[in-house]
């Protein structure tokens, strides 16, 4: 585990096959740099993109289709895809990150040539602990699945739910579509770049599936800020979050109890769900 505080984690991947160079990037001293670096980006006004690289995104790059990748699953319909942009695009991102497993390090430098910059690791942890939330209070926004950031804006009407982030509630909800945005990227682009071009956030918390490796350097064209891959840590702020997701076991996910949740797409069906109604 990595030396962060106000996590737990029951994930027995991250316990079990742990990358074998974990005492370099278990230190705090790490965690403190990571953090560091930005804060430091967003207090500058810096435009940077923090590209997140695990299993889906090794599958969908070398076009193996399984899990998400799977035609019809979510993040596309067809079987035979044009890859281009999506290669082309990955290596456009400022800061390449990659999951601390012994298999996602290999698949990683196997494919780059080259090694990750942070581990996606420290913003797993970062978001569980809500140093996201109460550091950027007041300049933090989210890109994701619309079904979800209309969730996500209606439970932060409710104070318990924003207590537990420790923040007044998100400056901006970026709408994407919720499946199949992999399929017309020419849509997303321009969908993303009438709202990015209304936002004001300086960070934005990013979790589009796939899309991110075509989509997430266009963002800057758009809009100066910060902008980080969390992946499914927008299902923790939907209150979807499936509790055995890395450094996730301590999450409480918040739900309505007026709201027809089966809009919202959930990548897990048998999760394991902590939850406050």
């Amino acid at each position: 585990m990595i030396n962060i505080d106000g996590i737990l984690n029951s994930n027995r991947e991250i316990r079990t096959v742990f990358y074998h160079d974990q005492a370099h990037w278990k230190s705090r001293a790490k965690v403190e740099e990571f953090k560091a670096l930005v804060k430091q980006l967003v207090d500058g006004g810096e435009s940077k993109t923090f590209y997140k690289f695990s299993d889906g995104e090794y599958y969908w790059l070398i076009n193996k289709q399984e899990g998400s990748v799977r035609a019809g699953k979510r993040d596309s319909n067809i079987s035979i895809r044009d890859l281009t942009p999506f290669r082309e695009g990955v290596i456009q991102n400022d800061y390449m990150m990659c999951q601390l497993l012994d298999y996602h390090v290999a698949w990683f430098r196997g494919y780059f040539k080259r090694d990750f910059d942070w581990p996606v690791d420290y913003v797993y942890a970062l978001l569980a602990n809500k140093w996201f939330t109460k550091t950027f209070n007041g300049q933090i926004g989210l890109i994701g699945a619309m079904p979800k950031m209309k969730l996500i804006k209606r439970l932060c009407k409710n104070q318990e739910y924003l207590d537990y982030l420790e923040f007044d509630g998100f400056t901006d909800y970026i709408g994407m579509p919720q499946r199949y945005m992999c399929d017309d990227l020419d849509y997303a682009e321009e969908l993303m770049k009438a709202q990015l071009e209304k936002a004001t956030s300086k960070v934005f918390l990013v979790g589009i599936g796939h899309a991110q490796q075509a989509l997430l350097y266009r963002m800057k064209k758009y809009k100066n800020a910060v902008y980080i891959v969390v992946g499914s840590g927008i299902d923790a702020f939907a209150g979807v979050q499936d509790n055995t997701r890395p450094y996730m076991a301590d999450w409480t996910n918040y739900q309505l109890t007026d709201y027809d949740y089966s809009t919202i797409d959930i990548w897990r069906s048998n999760f394991v769900n902590k939850k406050i109604v």
